[in-house]
């Protein structure tokens, strides 16, 4: 399978060199119990600037039947919208994946948010960010034409705002920022990773907020985590 983001070969939609670039924006974890009888089951849902990932119920049918609760990872531009529903007769939010290769369609659903509109808020600013993201990887890829002034595809697309969003996200403001010429692919990975995670406790930290939201299989979680303890 190819990485919608750099065309590397990938075991999901995006590939583990990209997933280093992550940044986790938004994160919730909660409990939810479908009727009186239903189990109670924990999910989770954290929205970073390429995927929206974590453990909640997942439909191919926008009606919510044969749902299943199971892990998630989904590249954040093939989020379509995030609609107010039901889901076992409790408020919930839906969200809609297309994959514009394959075009699957799946629905997730996020019953007892709390945060329906920061949710919702987070993807559409993540949506932004994705584009920026995916737009500055793919020319250091040499995959996507240099910026002229003209928004590109992938930022037009994260420019419309998702439903139920309190404010509308403009192209203007998925333009990237000018940023030098002379930056690589390699800089923009480690000057983003020696901003947020400066200590090493705390980068130990992140690895397994991203392992236990399901960014990081263990695998990986324990092959990063080895790679900090060689620097440090």
């Amino acid at each position: 399978m190819k990485c919608l983001i750099c065309g590397g070969e990938a075991a999901g939609e995006v590939c583990n060199q990209c997933i280093r670039l992550e940044k986790v924006l938004f994160q919730k974890e909660w409990g939810f119990k479908a009727g009186l009888i239903g189990k109670s089951e924990d999910l989770r849902v954290a929205v970073s600037n390429l995927r929206i990932s974590g453990r909640m119920p997942m439909s191919n049918n926008p009606k919510g039947l044969n749902t299943r609760i199971d892990n998630v990872s989904h590249y954040l531009l093939n989020v379509k919208s995030v609609e107010e529903t039901t889901f076992s007769g409790k408020k919930a939010a839906m969200v809609t994946i297309e994959n514009p290769e394959t075009k699957f369609i799946r629905y997730l659903y996020l019953p007892n948010l709390d945060d329906m509109a920061g949710f919702t808020a987070a993807v559409n600013d993540a949506k932004t960010k994705a584009a920026s993201l995916t737009e500055r990887i793919r020319q250091q890829k040499g995959l996507a034409p240099a910026q002229t002034g003209m928004p590109s595809t992938a930022s037009a697309g994260a420019a419309a705002s998702v439903t139920m969003a309190p404010r509308p996200v403009t192209a203007a403001s998925a333009a990237a920022a000018p940023r030098k010429e002379e930056e690589n692919f390699d800089t923009v990975a480690l000057s983003g990773m020696a901003d947020d995670l400066s200590e090493f406790e705390t980068k130990i930290k992140k690895l397994k907020v991203l392992r236990d939201n399901g960014i990081l299989s263990e695998e990986e979680y324990i092959a990063e985590k080895k790679k900090l303890v060689s620097i440090f």
